[in-house]
This record gives C-alpha cells, structure tokens and sequence, in this order.
C-alpha cells in the first residue's frame, strides 16, 4: 500500500461470475438500463432492462458492444511517465502523483491560476470524475475548464441564462410523447436515440392519424421516412427556415396573443423584424418550396400542444446560437414554451442552483465560459490551442485531460498538436492509451466505467437517476478519478488531513440527528483552515474532507457525492418528490428525507423513479426572472438577424464546392471511448464518404473508390459510397473520428476510421459560443488516381 495519503486503493472484490447485474450503457447520453452476465470478469452477456424506470426495456444496438469498450488492447494498467526519448516508463502513484503536484504547484506559484485547465471530466454516464475535479479546480482557483458539452450545446444555456435567467442545472426538451405536432430539425432521433424510447415515440405519432409530425433534414433518413412531410432543406440554411416559420406566424397572425402578452417582454420589438421577413427569398435560400414551409408554419401554429426537436445537426451548424434562440422564440409565439406536449424544462438529480452571476472570459476570443450541467463555466474546447499559444503572461501552461481525447474528438487536429507541443504539462486520466494519452506527460489509469461505481444523471423526462456499482473487476491499479483528484489535492496542500473529530462525527452523519453536527463540523474546520482565501479553496476542502470522512463509511467513498446529491434534492426539490412518491409527505424532516432518497438509491441499482417536474406551469417553475416573463428582444441578436435577412452571410463557395456533415450517426458509430473496432458489424466499410449519385457521376467516380477531401485546413482520404439519399452538393463522414489501434496479427497502430477533425478549422465558429461548425465543413473531392479501397 502506497504511503501517500488515500482514501481507496481501487480495489472492489467481486466475484469473477456473475448474472443479471444491473448497470447503464455509456455510449450515449441516453443511459438505457441493461442487465449483464460476467464470465471470469469479463461482460459476455447483455440484454436491454426492463426494470429500468425511463428506458423500460429499450436499448439500441450499440450497448450489446460495452464488452469492446471495456476489454481491449489499448488499456492502461499503471500509471506512466514519458522519457526523454518519447517511450513511457512505469512508475507508482506516489511518484506520479508527487510530480505532477510539484509542477502544478510550480505553475501556481509563478503564473496565474488560469495558467492550469481541465478537459473532458468524463464519458456519457461516467461522469463521477467531476465529483473529483470541480473541488480542485475550486482550490486551484482556475476557471479554465473544457467540457464536450461546450463543444455542442451550450448556446442553448446562453439563451436560457438571457431569456429567463436561467441555471445551469436546467434543459428545454422536446416533449415527444404529448405533442400533437412535432416540427425535428438537424435530428435523426430515431438513430441517434434522442429522448425517452425515441423509435416508438415517433412511430406513435406516424401511427395516429390526428398527430403530425414534419422533419427538416438535407439527407433522407430512418426518421424522415416516418414525417409526414419531408423538407430536403439545403445544408446550413437552418436559420433562414426557422425565420421564415417566424414571418408567417406573425404576418398571418398565427401566434398566441394571451401567452405573448402575459409572459413575455419585447416581443413587439421582435415582431416588427418578422412582419418584414420575405418568406419567398427565404424559401430560395433553403432549396424549399414557398408553400411546405407556409403549409408547416400554420400546423405548428394552429396545432396544440406543438413541440420542435433539434440536435447536432443545427448545434454544429451555421449561427447555431440564434437558431437555438429562434428555437424558443417560436416556441414562445405559439405557447409551447415550459409546456406540457410543447418543450419543456428538465433538470439533473441534485439540488435547485443558484444563478451564476460573474462570468470569466477566454484571452484570446473573450469568449464567456457559460455553467452547464455541472456547477462551474464551461469553455468550448475549439479555443484551447489559442488560450495555450497566446502570448499572454497568463495562457494555458498544464492541462490536465480526463476522459476525452482532443486529438481524435475536438475539432482542428493539427493545431492541438501544435499547441500541445507548447504545454508544459499535459497529463491524461483515462483508461484507454488514447492518441492524447501517447503524447502526454503522464497518464494515469482510470478504471472503465464498468468497473468502479457511476451514476447515470442525464435529464430525461422524469428524475429518474440511476447509481450503478461495479459488476467487474478494476484491472492493474486504476484508480477511480475522484480518489485520484483527492490524492492531488492533498499533494498540492489544498487540502490537509480529516481530524478525528471529524471522523467521529461521519459515523453518525446518516441519522437525523448526526447530521447537522456533521454538515457543521465540516464546513467549520473548511473555513477555519482556508486563512481567509477564496470561496472556492472552502468548496474544495469541505468537498475533500467529507469525501475522506463520511467516505469512509459507505460501500464507497465516491458515493459521499451521491449522499450531498440526495441531501440538496431533499431540501430543495420537495415538490418533485411528493409527486413522485406521496408516500414522503409524511416524512418532514429534510435528513430523514435525504436517507429515504440515498437509500433507494443504493437498494435499486436498476435506477429509480424519485421526481416528476412540474409540467402544466413548467415555465413558471423555471423563470428566474423577477417579473416572471421571458425577454425576448436582444439587441445583438436582432442586429445579426436583421443583417443575415439582407444577405445570405454564406453564400456558395466555388473553391470549396462541397458541404460536409462531419459526423454522420449510424447504428455503428459511438464516441471516441470505443476503441475496438470489431464491434461493428457487416461486411460494408463504416467509414465511408456518403456522396450523391448525381456528384459521384460529375466525378466519374465509382464506389469503393478512394477519396481525397481537401478543406482549408488539411486533407483526408476515405472510401466512396454512393448514397441515393443524399442531397447534390452535400457530403456525409460518419463519426468514427480516426482512433488507431493494434492490428490483431502484426500489433502495428492502424487508423480505424477517418479523422474528420482534421478538416475543421477551429476559427469557423459560432461568434457567441466558439461552437465548431462541424456540421459544416466546407471542402472539395477529388479522386484518388487509380487506387480503389
């Protein structure tokens, strides 16, 4: 056993077989439960969960594959140090987590605390490394902090914080399941299973002769086929067709009056730029028929309850952050915003946050970081090369990556390498050797989401979380990240030791009455032993000091966060619980509410129906506005609408004629944490170039052929496949983003799919989010001379 201070070593001690465990699959955000069967500490045997309260029953073909992401070649056992030569070397955790305290305190002591930065903080449902990392970005006092959330959809947090002061714990979803009327744009949820069991929502609704459903979309997809009218909108014109729905609400008076005058302001101001919009140029602009998009402006107008469902295909796409503010706009102009059968606010298991105020902004781009989901600002993560090339005193000098790889997964490939070689320290916590992790300065190993305790937290249409143990062993020494952070902390002198009082007082702290004297002695000994520093520095210790002590009385320490989860939910969320379950209302006490939650959570690790949202005054409950209206005019918004309806902002470029959606989902395609690609299954070539008949025969080129796509960033090559529901002039990658990994027979590093970021440039990008146009990569093709794949 190590020296250094620790709370676990890692180990979890379970037996090498096993059946019917519960768990969660981790490849997407939707966390469908499962049951698995373990063989000598392998998954061999999945099968959807039935039991699971939101998903009952449903998965997609990809959770079958978990056992790939677990099991496979490129796992890291020991924590590793480069050598000067670029090999990696073994080293222990003392050594590890010794050095690289010395260095980051290094960095602190001669540069501001921004100086460090954070990216990733966990894959789709392994998010317990953020109960880890917050606290000692806290105590380090930085802000810099990159999450993929950043890179996709905080636009949507922005116009929240803008429109109803909203808070970062909060999520306007689609309400699939009541809607008469549902209007999909950039979405194919029926592959990429977005909301509750997606397929048979939409096919209810294909079913039932008095609900519509339209879908926007460029390419003929699974969901398009089920609309009941299809808009083959040209790629990145989302806006223009969003602000023509707008126009003809408004010129043909197709708006609720009542819910305008009672629950907005400005909206007069709004509607003067709408009444003047030219719904036949905006039509051009999209490739569409005047008449579809008259013919869907009066459904959604006319039809209640009247949803929209959106996802990366317009969050990657041209000015996603005002087409995610036009979004709500017609949203509101119709009364179906925080409504029931509209869009609707969710929130995360946890407690009601409190409006951030103070915002920090990049060095380079002033771009604001903007809280998400997690209780701290979040930067995209398209602006960390320039916050690490800046030559301002206080750039990005460490950067610490914990499960995610920039190299395969944030846009503009060959400039984080750039910026990477001017670190001076880049650590990894991961349990894959990632292509990040190859060029890091240490890597230290994480176990994989199936093999430590994790939760499953995404909002979904009820509160419904799920905290999951283990069901296989950890291998070598991996260390959760949380016990990891912990360590780091106490390295660097954030935090000190727990003194026995408060061990002591931990044993009780699930009793009624043991609580407040707990909950008190640790905030205490926080404050008293901050010397007056910042806020944040008593977050990160009381943080630490309860993991340490009320950790060490659970079935495991990460699971002290799930107890201050339950504990804040209970104080605060009381209204959600009762109407989940009436049985709490005789439970007054907030600590003896706070064990019934924590307590079900531990006995129902197929997850757990704790909350229903409040649905017919879903608005009301999450305007934070003082008056209780939405605003709805902004005078930077208007100006850059008002500017676009004059000019087409993006008009054809004949040097780059193509349009490439990087990032195609099909049923084979996951995030970057799956490594193995025998997962995919049939014969095709996954990582094909979708192109239309008609653009293959200008090129005279065949299926199969290779491809050189050339963007004004670099150039790639992929397969060929002709695709008859493609769109001429628009091209389709699928997001298997070029990870390489052991042949089977030689052991050589080989590319198992096609590295799209490469082609982004990381400057094309929303002016108010840094979002990366992803979905929208301008490019030429060409044939590759006589070579066919």
């Amino acid at each position: 056993m190590n020296a250094m201070p620790h709370v676990f070593d890692g180990a979890v001690h379970l037996p090498n077989n096993a059946s019917n465990l519960p768990t969660a699959c981790s490849l997407c955000s939707h966390n469908c439960g499962l049951r698995v069967d373990v063989e000598d500490n392998k998954i061999v045997a999945v099968r959807a969960d039935d039991a699971h309260p939101s998903t009952k029953g449903y998965s997609c073909n990809k959770a079958y594959a978990i056992a790939n992401y677990v099991n496979h070649a490129q796992r890291v056992q020991y924590p590793l140090k480069k050598r000067p030569d670029g090999t990696f070397e073994r080293i222990s955790w003392e050594t590890a987590i010794s050095e690289i305290a010395t260095k980051l305190n290094h960095i602190r002591q001669n540069h501001a605390p921004r100086a460090i930065a954070f990216a990733g903080l966990g894959g789709q449902g392994n998010h317990s490394a953020g109960f880890g990392a917050i606290p000692l970005m806290y105590g380090i006092g930085t802000p810099m902090v990159f999450t993929a959330l950043a890179q996709e959809k905080t636009q949507h947090w922005l116009n929240d914080r803008r429109m109803i002061r909203g808070t970062h714990d909060i999520y306007l979803v689609p309400d699939k399941h009541n809607a008469k009327f549902m209007l999909l744009i950039g979405t194919n949820p029926h592959i990429s299973n977005q909301g509750s069991n997606p397929k048979e929502a939409l096919k209810d609704i294909f079913r039932d002769e008095q609900r519509r459903m339209v879908a926007v979309d460029p390419r003929i997809t699974e969901t398009t086929r089920l609309a009941d009218r299809h808009l083959r909108i040209k790629p990145a014109k989302d806006l223009y067709f969003l602000l023509a729905l707008a126009g003809i609400l408004v010129q043909e008076n197709l708006v609720d009056s009542h819910f305008i005058n009672t629950k907005t302001e400005g909206y007069e101001k709004l509607a003067t730029i709408f009444e003047r919009i030219n719904i036949a140029e905006m039509a051009e602009r999209c490739g569409l028929s005047e008449e579809d998009i008259r013919a869907t402006a009066r459904e959604f107008g006319q039809t209640k309850p009247a949803t929209i469902a959106f996802d990366l295909g317009i969050e990657h796409s041209s000015f996603n952050t005002l087409t995610s503010y036009m979004v709500r706009v017609l949203l509101i102009m119709t009364g179906n915003y925080g409504r029931k059968g509209g869009n609707f606010f969710v929130q995360l298991f946890g407690p009601k946050m409190p409006y951030f105020k103070e915002m920090t902004k990049a060095l380079e781009s002033s771009i604001e970081g903007i809280p998400a989901v997690l209780p701290i600002p979040q930067f995209p993560p398209a602006i960390i090369p320039e916050e690490i090339l800046s030559s301002h005193p206080d750039r990005i000098r460490a950067l610490i990556c914990d499960g995610t790889n920039p190299l395969a997964s944030y846009p503009d490939t060959g400039r984080f390498r750039e910026a990477f070689a001017k670190l001076d320290l880049l650590v990894v916590i991961d349990p894959a050797m990632s292509e990040t992790a190859q060029v890091a300065d240490y890597v230290l190993p994480a176990p994989a989401g199936y093999e430590k305790w994790e939760f499953s937290i995404f909002p979904k249409d009820i509160i419904a979380p799920q905290v999951r143990p283990p069901v296989v062993n950890p291998l070598g020494e991996a260390l959760p990240e949380v016990e990891i952070y912990y360590r780091l902390a106490r390295a660097m002198g954030i935090v000190g030791a727990a003194p026995k009082a408060l061990h002591k007082l931990a044993k009780s702290a699930r009793t009624t009455w043991g609580a407040p004297a707990y909950l008190a002695a640790v905030n205490s000994y926080a404050l008293a032993s901050s010397k007056l520093e910042s806020v944040g520095s008593v977050i990160a210790r009381s943080a630490y000091l309860t993991y340490e002590t009320l950790g060490a009385t659970l079935p495991n320490p990460m699971l002290t966060y799930i107890w201050l989860s339950a504990l804040g939910y209970a104080t605060t969320r009381r209204d959600q619980i009762e109407r989940a379950l009436p049985e709490t209302k005789k439970i007054r006490n907030p600590f003896a509410l706070t064990e019934f939650i924590f307590k079900k959570l531990l006995d129902h690790p197929e997850g757990v129906l704790l909350g229903h949202y409040e649905m017919e005054k879903n608005f009301e409950a999450n305007c934070g506005n003082k008056n209780g209206k939405v605003k709805m005019y902004f005078d930077d918004f208007a100006q850059d609408i008002s500017r676009l309806l004059l000019k087409d902002s993006e008009p054809h470029d004949p040097q780059y004629p193509f349009i490439l959606n990087g990032g195609l989902r099909t049923g084979f395609t996951a995030n970057t944490i799956m490594r193995d690609p025998s997962w995919r299954k049939g014969r095709a070539i996954h990582a094909s170039l979708y192109m239309s008949e008609a653009d293959a025969a200008a090129l005279e080129a065949k299926e199969g052929e290779l491809m050189r796509i050339t963007s004004k960033r670099a150039s790639i090559t992929a397969p060929l496949k002709i695709d008859k529901n493609t769109l001429a002039g628009h091209l389709h990658l699928p997001n298997i983003l070029g990870q390489n990994y052991p042949d089977p027979v030689t052991g050589e590093l080989k590319p198992t799919g096609v590295s799209i970021n490469e082609l982004v440039d990381a400057m094309d990008r929303d002016p108010y989010t840094a979002c990366p146009h992803t979905k929208r990569i301008r490019c030429k093709v060409e044939r590759v001379a006589g070579i066919v794949a």
